[in-house]
């Protein structure tokens, strides 16, 4: 099959209009939410906004850092924050979200990722009869589990206490399918983004403006932006930037990102104390632009797009880089294979494929030409296929589907 198609998967539209139910409780469970922003977070808060336009009440659980409140509303989204108590944080996260869920007594139980957020769910369908679904946040998430001792009794816990797996990627299809869950709970719901927010520059005139305001210089500019984590390979991409540096001067790299925790993001990436690969930053052509709020007019500014992860679901990143029309270059990794063709809509290379990475930014970084028709095939590839109200009307049918707002018990709640 190639890439973009989806004759191997059922590909979620929502058939059930979801405006035609009551309106719903729906309760998600994430590990960290705002402040704490990366790719996760933000697809969350997108989605959760949009059901909440439909007249939906959205309740997010997640664990609380220091400094953060228990509780609060943002953008009418009620976030409730668990404690995280020693010695097993983990353990009194699970109980005392599952018992919220208790409480709460949502339409629904949506959880992101299969790690504590989905035993969390799982234990607080026990004490609701509400439907639980559970997303994979990456592929390898499932198999880490399955390795763990007792991981295998887990998983297969899991397969029967969840209605539903969305899935963004076929690498997570398989991998689940390849566990044991039943082909019947899976679903191919991919993320999505949105074309609103993000969208291509309108002229060179107001690319260039933008560059001035974010102290960027004129040439070819490559852009990663993430979170500065080992498994986005960005000492690859400072090491491939390296080897090619010198055929072309007139290139920069610029690097956004940070480490969630500290806002540093050096010792997340690189491990405390090596200089060798901090001095990585400090070549000619990088400029480290550090946390960047404004991540639209910086997408708008710079022209090619590089994602050189080991692992991913489907890069958040990727996707808005694309609505703005960038070329981009990724690794074969998650779902950027599924929608991704090499030369057509982009560049991809092999993970950890130093040379071929090397390849890629040279090539883009002498072609105009190439970088605009790339460019113009992912904005069209993404138009179509991944609008982010795609994804929120996929899920409120798949709630729908699984029976959210018939319940009796809910249905009488004040």
């Amino acid at each position: 099959m190639t890439p973009g198609s989806t004759s191997s998967l059922t590909r979620t539209t929502g058939l059930t209009d979801p405006a035609a139910t009551r309106p719903l409780r729906i309760c998600m469970i994430i590990s960290s939410y705002h402040p704490i922003v990366g790719g996760a977070e933000k697809q969350v808060a997108q989605l959760a906004g949009l059901m909440i336009e439909q007249g939906h009440e959205v309740y997010i659980l997640t664990r609380r850092y220091p400094g953060l409140s228990a509780a609060e509303t943002i953008d009418g989204v009620k976030v409730r924050r668990i404690a995280m108590r020693k010695p097993v944080k983990a353990v009194g996260f699970i109980l005392g979200a599952a018992r919220m869920v208790r409480e709460l007594n949502p339409d629904v139980i949506h959880c992101h990722s299969l790690f504590t957020p989905a035993l969390a769910g799982a234990l607080g369908k026990r004490w609701t009869d509400a439907p639980l679904l559970a997303k994979p946040m990456c592929g390898g998430e499932a198999s880490s589990i399955a390795q763990k001792p007792l991981g295998r009794r887990r998983l297969a816990y899991m397969a029967r206490a969840v209605d539903r797996f969305p899935m963004v990627s076929r690498e997570i299809q398989g991998e689940l399918a390849d566990l044991g869950v039943p082909a019947e709970k899976l679903r191919f719901i991919p993320n999505g983004v949105d074309g609103a927010r993000f969208f291509p520059a309108r002229s060179q005139v107001e690319k260039d403006k933008l560059r001035l305001g974010f102290g960027l210089p004129s040439g070819p500019l490559f852009l990663f932006a993430g979170r500065l984590a080992a498994q986005k390979r960005l000492p690859l991409l400072l090491e491939a930037w390296r080897d090619i540096r010198a055929r072309i001067p007139q290139a920069t790299l610029a690097i956004a990102g940070a480490n969630r925790a500290s806002g540093s993001g050096y010792q997340a990436t690189f491990g405390e104390g090596d200089e060798i690969a901090a001095a990585l930053l400090e070549q000619p052509g990088v400029r480290m632009l550090g946390h960047v709020s404004d991540m639209p007019n910086l997408l708008r500014a710079v022209d090619v797009f590089v994602l050189p992860s080991a692992r991913e679901g489907l890069s958040n990143a990727l996707l808005e880089a694309c609505a703005s029309g960038l070329a981009c270059i990724t690794a074969r990794t998650g779902g950027a294979v599924d929608f991704m063709v090499d030369g057509e809509n982009g560049l991809l290379f092999d993970v950890d494929d130093r040379a071929a990475l090397a390849g890629a930014l040279e090539r883009l970084a002498g072609d105009a030409e190439l970088r605009a028709r790339l460019g113009a095939a992912a904005l069209r590839t993404v138009a179509e296929s991944y609008d982010i109200r795609q994804t929120a009307r996929a899920l409120l049918g798949q709630y729908i589907e699984l029976g959210a707002g018939t319940r009796a018990a809910a249905a009488g709640r004040g």
